[in-house]
């Protein structure tokens, strides 16, 4: 397995000022691990993202902006004060069952926050790095889903990431707005304790019992190092620009499958519990790849096993100690 945070420096990416909203989340914590060679990172985060990060280490390349991300004058005059090359959107109310049960605050950050941040960047003429999710296909129709395959989401949340797609590509035709689409699978690794693999990983490790949701469900995992790869192509390959990635692995895995591979990795005894699935997940996707190897000459790095093995074990030294 390759380095899981690669030097920045090697593709060039040294000197650019680069804007994360949502900094502070499970992938933008990673994006600014990952950014470090960079001579500017602004980090635009709410108050409570602030207060989980604060033992973030904030170095002379960090600025740290505490806003509102569906307030739009406070939203674009913080994009306009610092100017950035680019700007990562990160920024979303995530997962199902949020999503589900508070649709209003989701369409407010999903869909108006996306709304915000594209008035700055066409204000300050950056460029925008807007990252979608899976969930705005639906179920995979054949036997692996392209980026150019009907959009049919079978949820709020996927409902509220495709209008946000909308919304970058009308920027991008009627306000010339330079932008890369990235469509990330389920996203896991160290950190991101809601997450499904985290969230697994501490209930076993701390409980020593698992909540089983479904079983049958098959998803598509993808290594948080290799998301940070990948957002970092973007924002200094011209290719990228105005074009949409599907962005996960080639590891495909069942509900079933992937908790019997952690207790394998974990190495403990596991007491489980099977309950209903939750509404509006896709029963399968598996995304098609070919175009993020072929544009951004990408192939992602981490095995599922070692992805499990260096997750797993970043919990039991630092999470779980």
């Amino acid at each position: 397995m390759r380095n899981l945070f690669p030097v920045v420096a090697e593709l060039g990416l040294r000197g650019m000022k680069v804007l994360l909203v949502g900094g502070f989340g499970f992938i933008g914590r990673h994006l600014v691990n990952g950014l470090d060679e960079s001579d500017e990172i602004v980090v635009f985060s709410d108050a409570e993202g602030a207060r989980q990060a604060s033992d973030f280490h904030v170095t002379h390349r960090h600025v740290v902006e505490i806003g509102d991300v569906t307030n739009q004058i406070q939203t674009k005059d913080l994009i306009l004060k610092h100017s950035p090359a680019a700007v990562v959107h990160l920024a979303a109310l995530t997962g199902l069952k949020k999503c589900n049960e508070n649709p209003s605050l989701a369409f407010a950050l999903n869909v108006f926050g996306t709304h915000n941040v594209l008035m700055g960047c066409i204000a300050c003429r950056c460029r925008l790095i807007y990252v979608s999710s899976r969930e705005v296909y639906g179920e995979t129709g054949s036997q692996l889903t392209r980026e150019d395959d009907p959009l049919v989401p079978n949820n709020v949340y996927g409902l509220t990431k495709m209008l946000g797609e909308r919304l970058v590509t009308w920027a991008g035709a009627r306000h010339d707005l330079d932008y890369t689409i990235l469509r990330l699978t389920n996203v896991y690794g160290p950190g991101g304790d809601q997450y499904n693999v985290q969230a697994m990983i501490r209930r076993i490790l701390t409980d020593g019992k698992i909540e089983i949701m479904g079983g049958r469900q098959v998803m598509n995992l993808v290594y948080v190092g290799d998301v940070v790869e990948v957002i970092r192509r973007c924002l200094v390959r011209p290719q990228a620009s105005r074009e949409t990635f599907n962005v996960g692995s080639h590891d495909n895995v069942s509900v079933d499958d992937l908790v019997s591979q952690l207790v394998s990795v974990l190495s403990v005894s596991v007491k489980t519990e099977r309950v209903p699935m939750r509404v509006g997940e896709t029963l399968s996707f598996k995304p098609d790849l070919s175009k993020l190897e072929r544009v951004l000459r990408y192939n992602p790095a981490t095995t599922l096993s070692e992805g499990l093995r260096a997750t797993v074990e970043w919990y039991r030294q630092t999470a779980c100690s």
